[in-house]
Order: C-alpha cells, then sequence, then structure tokens
C-alpha cells in the first residue's frame, strides 16, 4: 500500500504524538474529543476506519498494535463490563445489580440495565447474549425478584413445614406479605400457570386453612 513520502511524515508524527499520549495516560485509547488535541482524537478514529476498511497497510497496523492501540474501544469496553459483572457475581451469587450500583467509579448497575435494554429492542448481538447467559443472566428482573422469594419460601417450609407465612414475620417480614400477595393474584386469575405450577409443588396453601389440592 502505497503512500507519499508527505503523507508518511504526518503520519510518523501523529504516531509519536499517540506515543507521547500513552506515556502520559497509559492507554493509547484517545477520545474523539480530546481537549488538548482534537486532531489527535481524530486522526486515531480515521486509523481505525482506515483498518476496518483495509486501508491501512500492514506496517502500520504493525506499528500502531505496538502501543496497545485500540481496534475496537466499544468492544473493549462490554468486556470489561461483562468481567466486572462475572466478579459481581462470584462476590454477590446474582446478576441481578442495582440500577445505581458502582464500584471504582464504574457504573455497572447502568450498564446491566442498558444491556437488558438493547436485548429488547432486539440490539444486541448473538454473541453477547450467549455470553451474558453463559454466567445465568437475568433478563427479566421481575421474573428474577419472584423466584427470589420463591425459594425462600421454600426455605421457610423447610424450617416450619408450612407455607403459610404469617405477614409478622419477623425474619423476613417481606415473605409474608409476598405470600399473601400470591393468593390475592392467584383469585384474581393474575398469576401465571407456570407460577401456579411452582407454588403447588410445594403444597402451597391458597387460602386460609383450605389447600389447593382441596378445592
Amino acid at each position: 500500500m502505497g503512500y507519499t513520502e508527505d503523507q508518511n511524515e504526518r503520519w510518523n508524527e501523529k504516531f509519536q504524538e499517540l506515543v507521547t499520549y500513552k506515556k502520559e495516560h497509559r492507554s493509547a485509547k484517545v477520545p474523539r474529543g480530546y481537549a488538548r488535541d482534537p486532531k489527535l482524537g481524530n486522526w486515531v478514529n480515521n486509523q481505525r476506519s482506515h483498518y476496518n476498511n483495509s486501508k491501512l497497510s500492514e506496517t502500520r497496523v504493525g506499528r500502531l498494535d505496538s502501543v496497545g492501540f485500540a481496534w475496537n474501544p466499544l468492544g473493549e469496553k462490554w468486556t470489561e463490563n461483562f468481567l466486572r459483572l462475572v466478579a459481581y457475581k462470584k462476590k454477590h451469587n446474582s446478576t441481578n445489580v442495582p440500577n445505581r450500583y458502582a464500584e471504582d467509579d464504574h457504573p455497572l448497575g447502568n450498564w446491566v440495565t442498558s444491556q437488558r435494554t438493547f436485548y429488547r429492542y432486539k440490539t444486541l448481538s448473538i454473541e453477547r447474549i450467549h455470553r451474558l447467559e453463559s454466567i445465568g443472566f437475568v433478563w427479566n428482573t421481575l421474573d428474577a425478584q419472584w423466584m427470589e422469594c420463591f425459594h425462600k419460601l421454600v426455605s421457610y417450609k423447610k424450617k416450619h413445614k408450612s407455607t403459610s407465612v404469617p405477614r409478622s414475620y419477623k425474619e423476613d417480614p417481606q415473605l409474608g406479605q409476598w405470600v399473601k400477595r400470591q393468593r390475592k393474584n392467584y383469585r384474581k386469575k393474575k398469576l401465571t400457570e407456570e407460577r401456579t405450577e411452582l407454588l403447588n409443588s410445594i403444597s402451597f396453601v391458597w387460602s386460609v386453612g383450605r389447600n389447593f389440592s382441596d378445592r
């Protein structure tokens, strides 16, 4: 791929500016709107564009690689957040990150919410969907919350031999309210068949003193 002497000279100048930037910032990811040198940010973006269109010589690609040039910064950022989510799950045993949760100034909660939004609008790639699902990512947080309460009820039954949780249950007052809400939703035919079957599988009491199986 041929370049004129003038083109090579200008390219080398910008490359040296990039080397200097990396020494100062420990990164070759120059923001497009880099205030100190907006032209450097534009140049970096142009190198990605030339690379994607096979218009960048192997020599230039090699030199950029030597300084850790980011060819796909958005993809790298996604992977970085994904690994943060993996670490979060190991620590909290859940992928349901609160929306406002942040760690080391990284808004992981916002990122997780964005993945669900992209998924809902079918703008999330199959590869990313598979990576998230490989760690048990929950796309519907309402379903996740319901299952969490269901598992709490299963534990309650093992301990108390009953699914009749009093509303005043001190260990987990919300569990009693949740149980009451399931009965109410069932009466109003607002409980899905799947959830009804799950509750029936643990002999859930649908009304005081009367089992669903006896109705």
